[in-house]
């Protein structure tokens, strides 16, 4: 039942994303009128999507400290698509409040800004349902030099305290 939910939900949160994204561009050679009538599109969508990962979040990171939530919600992701998601988080931030100065505005009088803005929850509900997705490939080859296994996110092994082999599970170094 995980998987279902999460495959439909790492789907919408795509198409979201994507559609976060042609709004966005769109909004950049459109009238200012344009975002007034997108907005419904892709904003409740964000709760659709978000739910459903949280719950999916909670089961990633119940065993973790609380400072490693990022770290053990998105494990099972390739490393450049958890890099992609703080990139995507840089440019949001950019677009939603740096841009409109740039462009002697403030942030609010465009909607190019506030469009891409949904995006940073689509991006994050993508990632966390790949990485629920794919926890288990992570998860099961972390090993250490010595060949002992170890817990997903350590170091060293906690047995002999080698350091975990450099071709663990997906190499990924988050």
């Amino acid at each position: 039942m995980t998987r279902i939910v999460a495959y439909l939900v790492m789907v919408l949160s795509a198409i979201g994303l994507l559609a976060s994204f042609v709004l966005h561009i769109t909004s950049f050679y459109a009238g200012p009128e344009f975002g007034k009538h997108e907005i419904p599109i892709v904003f409740p969508g964000i709760f659709i999507v978000w739910l459903p990962t949280i719950f999916l979040a909670t089961k990633l990171t119940c065993d973790f400290k609380q400072r490693d939530f990022w770290k053990a919600a998105l494990r099972g992701c390739p490393a450049w698509m958890y890099k992609s998601l703080w990139i995507l988080w840089g440019y949001v931030f950019f677009a939603a409040f740096v841009l409109p100065f740039l462009r002697g505005s403030n942030p609010g009088a465009s909607p190019s800004g506030f469009l891409i803005f949904p995006a940073a929850f689509y991006s994050v509900s993508f990632g966390v349902t790949y990485s629920i997705l794919h926890v288990d490939r992570f998860d099961e080859g972390r090993h250490c030099l010595n060949g002992h296994r170890i817990s997903p996110l350590a170091k060293f092994c906690e047995e002999c305290g080698a350091p975990a082999a450099p071709d663990s599970a997906n190499s990924s170094s988050i």
